[in-house]
């Protein structure tokens, strides 16, 4: 995979509604071509489920993908805010840029350092996942 396809699934883990592929260009601001082929390797992974002019939705193994995503960079969001000093606001952009380097093991030392922090700098909560992704290889 690469970084473009994981942006996506985050975007729709987090959308608060179903959109097309041209809804989802505009607001990502990609070209629709390039958001379509993204869309096509996912379907074709099984990420997503899409039909030709239909909405795009994430299958159950993308939203388990999207919600082990979202964990790494909320996990690395209260490192970078407890340990560097940033801001929330800071920590949270920073963690999104930079979640996909650490390992799922660095994550998860980050998360018993923090005894398991209910929420992140931002106020998210962060989400628990039911298996660590990286042992699949789907974030390598």
């Amino acid at each position: 995979m690469i970084d473009l396809d994981y942006m996506v699934i985050k975007f729709i883990y987090r959308s608060k509604k179903s959109m097309k592929i041209g809804e989802m260009a505009r607001i990502l601001n990609l070209p629709h071509t390039t958001l379509g082929s993204c869309i096509k390797r996912l379907e074709k992974e099984k990420y997503v489920i899409y039909k030709r002019y239909n909405m795009v939705l994430l299958s159950e193994t993308g939203r388990d993908l999207a919600i082990e995503l979202v964990r790494h960079a909320q996990l690395l969001e209260v490192l970078l805010y407890e340990e560097l000093g940033l801001s929330e606001e800071e920590a949270h952009t920073e963690s999104e840029k930079l979640h996909l380097l650490f390992s799922c093991n660095t994550i998860n030392k980050i998360c018993e350092k923090y005894k398991h922090p209910k929420t992140c700098p931002c106020g998210e909560l962060i989400l628990n996942s039911s298996g660590c992704y990286c042992d699949k290889n789907y974030l390598e």
